[in-house]
This record gives C-alpha cells, sequence and structure tokens, in this order.
C-alpha cells in the first residue's frame, strides 16, 4: 500500500515537472521560434516579391539552389525547371565565364566574400532577353560556397538613357546646324558650350574651348566684357550690339545678342554671333538704289529740259547751214541786194572754218539727242517687260549709255580706250527685256574699262581695248565682251558671280554688277553667262539668248 503511494507521488512529480517544463517552454522558447519563423516567413515574402529576380547558384553542384518569384516571372520557367538546373539555362555565356572566375578567384576563399557589378542579360524560356544589372555576392554556409545573384531589369533605364541620349544628339545637331556662333557661358564666363559654327569661325575646337575662359578663346568680345558680366549676374536682361572687323579681304560686320541663362543651380549667359555682312551690304545697296532711282527721277526730268534748249540748237544749226548754203538760190539774192557776192562769203567761211564748226555742233547736238533718248528710254523700262525688239539697237544703246558718263568718256578718250563694235545687224529681233540687257551691257563695259584704267601693270601708250561682238548661233544670241585688260586669276574667278564680292576699294563698287548680270541673263531670260578669264590675259563675257519671239501679234512687238 506505502509502495503504491510513494509511486503515485512520483508520478505526480514528474507530472508536475513535466508541466512545469512545458509551461517553461511556452513561455520562453516557443515564443521565440515563432518569432523566428515570422520574420523569416517576412523575409522570404520580401525575397519572393522583390522588384529584382534573385538567384542562389550551389558552386559545388554548379546549379541553381534557390531563386525568387520574380526570377520566374522574367525567365518564364516554373521553380521546378529552374531548381537543380546550371546558370548556361538564363544567362548568356560570358556570363557564367564570369562566374567561373569569381569561383577561382583567391580573394573569394580569403574573404569568404567578394561583390560585383556587371551587365548582362537573362534568357528567358521563350527566347527573350531582358537587359540587367548583376550583382554577385560569394558566401559560405554550412560549409558550401553559395552564389547570391541579384539580376535589376534596366530596361526603362536603358530606353530612358536612350530617349535622353537622342534628346541630346538632336538638340545639339540643332545648334551645330546654326549658321551662327553660339557660346554658353557660367557664371565664372567659362565656356560650357561651343557649337560647330563658333569652331569654324574661330578655328578652335570644341574639346579646346570647353572650360575656358571666354575671352581667351574669343578675344574681340572682350569690348562685350560689360554686358556679358552684368548678363551673367542677372543685373541686365542681355542685349544686342553690332560690331566689324577688319579682315584680308574687307570689313566683316557681326551682331552679337547676350541673353541670360538661369537654373535652380547657377546662372550664365548664352552669346550668339552672327555675321550680317551681307544684310548690312544689302542696307547699303537699298539706300544706294532708293538714291538711284531719286537721281534717275531727275536725270528724266533734267533730259525732257536738256531737250527743249538742245532741239533749238540743232534747228538754230541746221537754219546757220543752210542760211550759208550755195544750194539754195535765195542766199544769192540776199547777197547781191548787199552788195556782197555770194561766193565771197562761203569762201570767208570756209577759210575760217566756221562751216566745219557748224556741221561739228550738229553732230554732237545730234549725239547728245540720242543720249538723252537713249536716257528717257532706260528709264522708263524699268518694269522689266518683255518685248521683240531689235538686239542690235538695244547693245548699241548700252554702248552709247556706258560712255556717256563724262569721266568715262574723258578717260576712255585720252588714255587710250577704244571700243570695237562688232555687230550682226541682219539678227532678227528677240523676246527680251531692253532696259534689262542694256543694264547688262552697261555693267560689263564699265567693270572693263575699270579694270583696264586701274591696272597697275598696264604699260604706257598700250591701247585699251573693249570689243563687243553680237552673232547669230544656234538657236541662240551670242553676245561677247572682250577685254585685254588684267584679267582675273583663279581664286577671284572662283567667286566672281557671288554677290557683294568686289576686287574694288571701299566705297567704289557693291559687288553685285555680275551677280545681277548672270541673275538677269540665267533667271529672267533663259540665257547662260560663261566667264572666260586668266590672269594678266584679259576677260571675256560670253552671253546667249534664245534667239525666239513669240509675241509677233503683240501690240508691244517693235
Amino acid at each position: 500500500m506505502k509502495r503504491r503511494s510513494d509511486d503515485t507521488k512520483k508520478e505526480s512529480v514528474r507530472n508536475k515537472l513535466i508541466g512545469l517544463g512545458e509551461n517553461s517552454m511556452r513561455k520562453s522558447y516557443y515564443p521565440e521560434l515563432k518569432e523566428r519563423l515570422n520574420e523569416l516567413e517576412r523575409f522570404r515574402a520580401l525575397v519572393e516579391y522583390a522588384n529584382d529576380a534573385l538567384f542562389v547558384l550551389d558552386a559545388f553542384s554548379w546549379s541553381f539552389a534557390d531563386v525568387n518569384r520574380t526570377a520566374l516571372k522574367k525567365t518564364d520557367y516554373t521553380r521546378e525547371e529552374l531548381l537543380d538546373s546550371p546558370p548556361e539555362l538564363v544567362f548568356p555565356e560570358d556570363t557564367c565565364f564570369l562566374l567561373h572566375e569569381v569561383l577561382i578567384d583567391d580573394e573569394v576563399y580569403s574573404s569568404w566574400e567578394k561583390e560585383d557589378v556587371s551587365t548582362t542579360e537573362l534568357l528567358g524560356k521563350g527566347g527573350s532577353k531582358i537587359p540587367v544589372e548583376m550583382t554577385l555576392k560569394v558566401h559560405f554556409v554550412g560549409g558550401r560556397l553559395y552564389i547570391v545573384m541579384v539580376a535589376r531589369d534596366v530596361r526603362r533605364r536603358l530606353a530612358d538613357q536612350r530617349e535622353l541620349r537622342r534628346t541630346r544628339n538632336y538638340l545639339g545637331n540643332v545648334i551645330d546646324s546654326m549658321q551662327s556662333t553660339l557660346v554658353g557661358v557660367d557664371g565664372s564666363a567659362n565656356v560650357v558650350l561651343w557649337n560647330a559654327h563658333a569652331a569654324e569661325e574661330t578655328g578652335i575646337s570644341a574639346e579646346y574651348a570647353q572650360g575656358r575662359f571666354i575671352f581667351e578663346v574669343m578675344p574681340e568680345l572682350r569690348r562685350f566684357e560689360n554686358l556679358i558680366s552684368r548678363t551673367i549676374q542677372g543685373r541686365q536682361g542681355g542685349g544686342t550690339e553690332i560690331f566689324h572687323v577688319e579682315r584680308g579681304q574687307g570689313t566683316t560686320f557681326f551682331e552679337i545678342v547676350v541673353f541670360p541663362f538661369i537654373n535652380e543651380d547657377e546662372s550664365g549667359a548664352v552669346i550668339r554671333v552672327d555675321d550680317i555682312t551681307a544684310r548690312t551690304r544689302m542696307e547699303e545697296v537699298m539706300v544706294q538704289t532708293e538714291k538711284m532711282m531719286t537721281v534717275g527721277g531727275l536725270a528724266a526730268g533734267m533730259a525732257h529740259e536738256i531737250n527743249n534748249p538742245l532741239g533749238g540748237i540743232l534747228q538754230g544749226t541746221q537754219n546757220v547751214l543752210r542760211r550759208i548754203s550755195s544750194d539754195l538760190k535765195k542766199n544769192h539774192t540776199v547777197a547781191e541786194e548787199v552788195g556782197i557776192p555770194f561766193e565771197s562769203i562761203h569762201e570767208y567761211c570756209e577759210k575760217r572754218g566756221i562751216i566745219p564748226k557748224l556741221e561739228s555742233i550738229q553732230q554732237l547736238g545730234e549725239r547728245s539727242a540720242r543720249i538723252v533718248s537713249n536716257m528717257l528710254q532706260f528709264s522708263r523700262q524699268s518694269g522689266g517687260e518683255k518685248v521683240c525688239a531689235d538686239i542690235a539697237q538695244v547693245v548699241e544703246a548700252a554702248i552709247e549709255l556706258s560712255f556717256s558718263g563724262y569721266d568715262l568718256y574723258h578717260k576712255s578718250g585720252d588714255d587710250g580706250v577704244e571700243i570695237i563694235r562688232e555687230l550682226d545687224r541682219s539678227i532678227p529681233d528677240i523676246l527680251c527685256s531692253p532696259s534689262e540687257i542694256e543694264q547688262v551691257m552697261i555693267n560689263l563695259i564699265k567693270n572693263s574699262v575699270q579694270a583696264i584704267l586701274s591696272d597697275p601693270k598696264r604699260v604706257e601708250g598700250r591701247l585699251g581695248r573693249i570689243v563687243v561682238r553680237l552673232k547669230p548661233e544656234k538657236g541662240f544670241v551670242r553676245l561677247e565682251i572682250e577685254d585685254n585688260g588684267p584679267g582675273m586669276d583663279a581664286e577671284t574667278r572662283k567667286n566672281a558671280l557671288e554677290p557683294f564680292f568686289t576686287t574694288k576699294a571701299a566705297g567704289e563698287g557693291t559687288g553685285l554688277g555680275l551677280f545681277v548680270s548672270y541673275f538677269i541673263v540665267t533667271q529672267k531670260h533663259n540665257g547662260t553667262f560663261v566667264i572666260e578669264t586668266s590672269y594678266g590675259k584679259g576677260m571675256k563675257v560670253i552671253i546667249r539668248l534664245p534667239s525666239t519671239c513669240d509675241c509677233q501679234h503683240d501690240d508691244n512687238c517693235s
């Protein structure tokens, strides 16, 4: 009985101890274990649903030990397909070679951990390729070597980079294609932008100019230092100035525009420099054109006023010649009435040279009348209307006008410049604008005269000669203006037809004569305009005009 009671007590104590132990475990170990399990679940959830694909490679078996859901989603493989598969399944050959390199690196075993970042691709099940940025970490766990690979999908970033690169290239091309010198400077006036035109104009590359002081690479802008500095500092909202630079071929005009560039981090300025030489010269030409239009109007008015006394002079000269002519019976009758034999009067006039002088007055008067008539016709035909005209008469009138200026006539007479006409006057009328053809002829003839008279190598006493030829050619009328002046060298010939190009001194020419002549012939008359020249051997301009006249029934036909 007693033994049984002791056994019962021992069983009770055992149960109590067990209960106490279980309670103790419940109170201490189980909650801690449960918390750790919860942490593992949370960690696993974070890994599974991370945005980056995770691969754990068992180095000893050369197969994946674990992957997360993102890796499955990116590659389209199932977990069963990936686990225990080699890395060649989802990584290209060069990446697998890198993994081998990591494994044989002695530093891995000495440091037990290595991290590396590289760009590679994930190979999907359907043959897809996803660019990724991969991070490697090497770990030893439980005596085994694992490589943990985190692959981040960089398609969006690469697309953004491509778009950014495309945008930068586009803006860069726009800036470089501008025919303006465009320079950007920072708050210290150091160059941060240097476009292709700036490099072309200055001969300084963008690589050399970057970061240099603006006045070091463009010293000609030193005169605008105050404007640029005030704009950078925000004390002035930019400005525009015009300046000029003396160069080998003359004066070049520039316009500089400075405007501020301000962002959140720093301030600066953008400087644009434009060559406005052509614009400036065009403005001068417009002023000169307006002036010449005024002069033309005055000349036309003066021509009308000159016609009246000139007509009286010619009429009076004609009457005097008639009064002393032996052919008129009335002259003999009047002489007898006053008791003077008419033969004596006639003899006296011949011996005193009165008759030749009167004839000279008549010839000069008639020449003046032709000049006035040509001037009036030239001023009236300013609209460029095309009519069927006698081209020989148009050329003759242009020659007369070319040599009607007193200075030019005086020089060509006294200094030995003659004009030779070789005109085929049997050429039928052609459709043209007479005033414009006259303008072409006047430009070319005066160019030839000026070239001959200004030739520094001209031999004294050598006769200057200008030959004007007019002859038919199949389907065309061929007009030549040839001189024995100094001619042109190759470089001058290359630029001769460019607008505003001139070899004359400043103020002596606009550089538009040949350009305008070329335009009138080729664009307005569908002809050809050719210059034949070489230095020291004169110059010949060959003009071909279509020999058609389609207005036989037009009232404007001449």
